[in-house]
């Protein structure tokens, strides 16, 4: 006898959700995510879920948090309309990261009696060991100031300063963000599972993800269709977008350049 309260399995409906982020000047995040809905199955919502960190598998825990802070970094950076990149570095061997944040703290207190200092901050650590730290920021930097302040913070002989923009091109801020956001990947095993794994200045304004469409069907071509159109009616370029595509989970992403 077929016992129903265990629920039909095989009866499901395979959708697909689109949803959206518009940054301005043409900036736009748009997704297409498929998922499967089992009609039989809504208790499964009820199962408990383990905390974070619990898992047995704590590389899995360590990568999954560094994806997270990778896509935070990458949605403040575009907020911000981050286009340059500030790398502060030591000239001895610095290995202790709390100092490394202590005098991050120092140089942007005193930054910020000068200017609005907004910024998105990942640590790096090199082979020697030694920690230095990427400053995603927006506009002309002074040079000069930056490099005097960090020097009476960390030492006349020992600090040094680098402003650039890794994409000198006009109109590939989301190149920038992907750029700084590599880092979050490379040295995950760097940190503890809970600990934050970049720096950002306070109010920054990220642009909710909104919902675009539901498909209530198995078309991906129609969805990631969909996609497109959502940036073009906006007033986006396809020019120089990146894009991506994972065919087993079922997701699409699309990031567009600001006009």
């Amino acid at each position: 006898m077929h016992d129903d309260s265990i629920g039909n399995f095989s009866a499901f409906r395979r959708e697909w959700v689109v949803r959206g982020r518009n940054f301005g000047d043409g900036q736009v995040e748009v997704t297409a995510t498929r998922f499967d809905r089992y009609m039989g199955a809504q208790h499964l919502s009820t199962l408990p879920r383990a905390k974070r960190g619990e898992s047995e598998n704590t590389e899995q825990n360590q990568m999954d948090a560094a994806k997270r802070a990778k896509k935070q970094v990458r949605l403040r950076c575009k907020a911000i309309r981050a286009d340059r990149m500030i790398t502060l570095t030591y000239r001895e061997n610095m290995t202790d990261k709390d100092r490394l944040k202590k005098d991050f703290d120092a140089l942007r207190r005193r930054l910020g009696r000068l200017v609005d200092f907004q910024y998105v901050a990942v640590a790096e650590r090199q082979k020697r060991g030694a920690w230095h730290l990427h400053v995603a920021v927006k506009g002309r930097q002074n040079y000069r100031v930056l490099r005097a302040i960090w020097r009476s913070v960390v030492g006349q002989d020992n600090g040094n300063i680098d402003v650039r923009n890794p994409f000198r091109e006009k109109g590939l801020r989301h190149k920038l963000a992907s750029y700084l956001c590599k880092y979050m990947t490379k040295d995950f095993a760097e940190h503890a599972v809970n600990e934050k794994r970049y720096w950002t200045s306070r109010g920054i304004a990220v642009p909710e993800d909104l919902p675009i469409a539901h498909l209530l069907a198995d078309s991906p071509v129609d969805a990631i269709k969909l996609v497109f159109d959502s940036a073009l009616r906006v007033g986006s370029t396809l020019d120089r977008c990146q894009a991506y595509w994972n065919q087993e989970l079922g997701c699409f992403w699309l990031s567009t350049r600001e006009n």
